[in-house]
């Protein structure tokens, strides 16, 4: 079939349910036309009528743009038009009979029309019927495949008992029929400290806001038990419970602390050991001072600072979602304090949003106070003094908030600028990119802290280069202000 005879039929059948509503409305006017009459007796005779085709024609148009439209009116095309004509047939023939029988002639088309259109009404209802419960089955099927297929443990809990479980759930407790578990009671199927939290906190937490997460520990059919990290929906007369196996993660996570413990306390002892000796060595060797000691000490120092740097980044990613909140002007303001009292040989500027008394200041997590200050720190520590007058070697770092407009979206915005050597294009790459390889890797901790600080608060980090040497590093968060005006940027040194 040519693709101009295609799009026409699939239109055709796209409006086929608005075009049979306007062969009825056609055939009453025809018949307005042709047989006539007060107005009160037409719209006695021709309002049921009138009425069904209108029907037809906005149930049409108003399912035109629906993702099943050709098919959804293909059945209630034919459903109309089949019964309305089985109607209107078994109509005529009824009539005739009765003409026959009790021998009397009467008009044949107000009737059949109305029967026409009384049928047309109910084949379409049933069309419509069919495609709705068919549809809704259908979604029913694919969301139960789809909670069938979740790797995830999903479990739908009525009045405290299993009503539904999926395979991943059973599989979770070890059950080989994940039919076993209907029926039986949710909290038992925890350590007693778990139910402990589920009737303090979970209970409470569904009643208040329909939603809790935590960690419980679930406890299988041989009495072992495992972590899970689970989320529980409320509905209206029971809730969803999504659980998942952190065994693996856990175990994972205590590796993890462990070496990180170990590697800790083992490098400072080894850098402490090192810095003895090569203390010895200067003492015993004072000619070897300048080109191995010095050199030795320096690395031994970075060492340390290194796995100093190393807890404080563990300090602060675990409490990091529990700061509390700041304001963006203060949080500039308390890290510009910092650096001055811990660089007093450098310039350190700030650029603060200042608002009038009814304005609302913006606030972002208390966290990104430690981000500032290692973006601060990495710029003084890492400055290159240019040639040319001392007064030139004092490295100058500059910490702004503001607010910018995107369109319709508003942003508030830390910047850092410093005017450096500028931050090496493989160590921003690699940051933001979140992968670390062999040719690309940073070569300390503190903008991966930047970058997971940044994150977690919800914001995003960018470099640029400043035209007159240095770098810009903005932290860029959605601008969550109520009321007032917008603030105006101030500046102070």
């Amino acid at each position: 079939m040519p693709t101009s005879a295609r799009r026409t039929s699939t239109s055709v059948r796209e409006h086929s349910v608005s075009i049979v509503g306007l062969g009825l409305l056609a055939i009453v006017g025809a018949y307005v036309v042709t047989f006539g009459g007060s107005v009160a007796l037409l719209v006695l005779e021709m309002g049921i009528p009138t009425g069904i085709g209108v029907g037809h024609v906005w149930y049409g148009v108003r399912t035109r743009d629906h993702e099943e439209t050709t098919r959804r009116a293909d059945i209630v095309t034919v459903g109309s038009v089949t019964c309305g004509a089985m109607v209107a047939l078994f109509c005529a023939w009824c009539i005739y009979l009765l003409s026959i029988r009790m021998n009397f002639s009467a008009g044949l088309t107000q009737p059949v029309i109305s029967a026409l259109s009384t049928g047309m009404a109910f084949g379409g209802l049933l069309g419509y019927t069919y495609v709705e419960f068919a549809h809704y089955y259908r979604e029913s099927e694919r969301l139960s495949r789809a909670v069938d297929a979740s790797m995830d443990g999903i479990a739908v809990v009525v009045d405290d008992e299993h009503a539904y479980v999926n395979d991943a759930y059973a599989t979770l407790y070890d059950v080989p029929d994940a039919a076993t578990l209907e029926g039986t009671e949710w909290a038992g199927r925890y350590a007693n400290a778990a139910r402990a939290t589920i009737e303090r906190e979970v209970r409470p937490a569904l009643a208040e806001r329909n939603y809790w997460r935590g960690t419980l520990i679930g406890q299988r059919t041989d009495g072992t038990t495992f972590p899970q990290d689970v989320t529980v929906s409320a509905l209206e007369r029971g809730y969803v419970v999504v659980a998942r196996d952190i065994t693996e993660q856990r175990d994972r996570e205590q590796r993890i602390q462990v070496l990180n413990r170990v590697l800790r306390h083992n490098l400072r002892n080894a850098a402490t050991v090192i810095e003895g000796h090569a203390g010895l060595i200067s003492e015993k060797a004072p000619s070897l001072e300048r080109e191995h000691v010095r050199p030795i000490r320096e690395e031994t120092t970075d060492l340390i600072e290194t796995a100093d740097k190393a807890r404080g980044v563990e300090r602060t990613l675990e409490r990091n979602g529990d700061a509390d909140l700041i304001d963006a002007t203060a949080a500039v303001r308390s890290v510009v304090d910092r650096a001055r009292a811990a660089y007093p040989d450098a310039r350190i500027a700030s650029r603060t949003d200042e608002s009038g008394a009814t304005a609302t200041t913006p606030t972002v997590d208390g966290s990104v106070v430690d981000a500032l200050n290692e973006l601060v720190d990495n710029a003084v520590e890492h400055h290159s003094a240019a040639d040319g007058d001392a007064a030139d070697d004092e490295p100058t770092v500059e910490v702004a908030v503001r607010t910018v407009d995107y369109g319709d979206d508003t942003r508030l915005e830390f910047t850092v600028a410093d005017d450096g050597d500028g931050i090496p294009e493989t160590e921003r790459r690699a940051v933001l990119d979140g992968a670390e390889t062999q040719l690309e890797h940073g070569s300390g901790l503190g903008l991966w802290l930047v970058n997971w600080i940044v994150q977690n608060a919800g914001g995003d980090l960018r470099f640029a280069d400043r035209p007159d040497g240095g770098t810009v590093v903005t932290l860029s968060f959605p601008y969550e202000s109520a009321t007032g005006p917008k603030p105006i940027l101030m500046e102070t040194l």
